[in-house]
């Protein structure tokens, strides 16, 4: 639902010094934790948009099509350039997990725009190595290890899908960079987000060790919900899409991740509390009974 609450108007507040010390402990965690899940989702977005930057220029460059080799593309920080992305598009020389992967092309990308581009000819691709091969082959596994999982959920037009039902699954995998132990997340996003559309539920988590080992999908967002609005609607900016977190503390990555999409702001409501997000900035929590829900 959408609903107009008193909680927009708290976007644009700052929590003053002397509350956020005057914070209880555990309210003080929840905020602790709401602020790795913002600073997660803004990797998510950063990286999203580096990737889309760096793909509209392969094909504005070369004409070329992806065809179905094509394995998507890689984002990780540039060692030698803060706020700087590579990227590199991924092919595959052929089929399964463990298929020769190729760079296509590299792109060194900074808030949407190329600063340096590398082009390969084909049959000359190099090899994918270190960080772009781990993160590839990870963006292959982690939608299949979802599919492959007994426990995963699906929605169909608007509720959990029954058991054995089948039915098409549109999964956009992102793969967050290793971290200094060589671990790395992925997280497994429920489709298709479009404009005027975007499924708040059954996104997951998958988690890979340092050899590359895939751990069990957990569910991220567990709901069936569809955030839907109309493109142009009026006041759309002044509105506030309200979702309840049940068993959650704070609000996560894909809250903050999937509030950067949408026209208007969310209200991620966790037991008594609400928390405020939008463009995938988390503002400090209000009383839900305060903010009227």
């Amino acid at each position: 639902m959408i609903r107009t609450l008193f909680l927009a108007a708290t976007l644009t507040l700052a929590a003053p010094a002397a509350a956020q010390n005057a914070m209880p402990a555990d309210l003080a965690e929840r905020v602790a934790a709401a602020r790795v899940a913002e600073a997660t989702a803004r990797q998510m977005i950063e990286m999203q948009e580096a990737t889309a930057a760096a793909q509209m220029q392969y094909v504005g460059m070369t004409g070329a099509e992806f065809d179905d080799g094509y394995r998507g593309a890689v984002a990780f920080p540039s060692e030698d350039s803060l706020g700087v992305w590579k990227v590199v598009l991924v092919a595959a020389r052929g089929d399964g997990a463990q298929a020769d992967l190729v760079a296509l092309a590299e792109y060194e990308v900074t808030q949407g725009e190329i600063l340096s581009e590398t082009l390969r000819d084909a049959g000359s691709e190099p090899a994918l190595s270190g960080t772009a091969l781990q993160m590839a082959r990870a963006k292959y596994v982690a939608p299949r290890a979802v599919i492959a999982a007994p426990g995963a959920g699906y929605c169909l037009d608007g509720e959990p899908a029954a058991e054995g039902s089948t039915h098409s699954v549109s999964y956009i995998p992102l793969v967050l960079p290793p971290d200094e132990t060589g671990a790395m997340e992925a997280y497994v996003l429920n489709g298709p987000i479009a404009e005027g559309s975007v499924p708040l539920g059954k996104h997951y988590r998958v988690s890979f060790d340092e050899f590359g080992q895939v751990g069990d999908p957990e569910v991220v967002t567990d709901t069936c919900e569809l955030i839907s609005w109309q493109p142009g609607e009026a006041d759309l900016a002044n509105k506030v899409y309200v979702t309840e977190h049940d068993g959650g503390a704070a609000p996560n990555a894909i809250h903050a991740f999937i509030s950067a999409q949408l026209p208007m702001s969310m209200g991620v409501v966790t037991g008594d509390i609400v928390w405020p997000i939008a463009g995938g900035m988390i503002a400090p929590p209000v009383s839900a009974a305060e903010a009227g829900y």
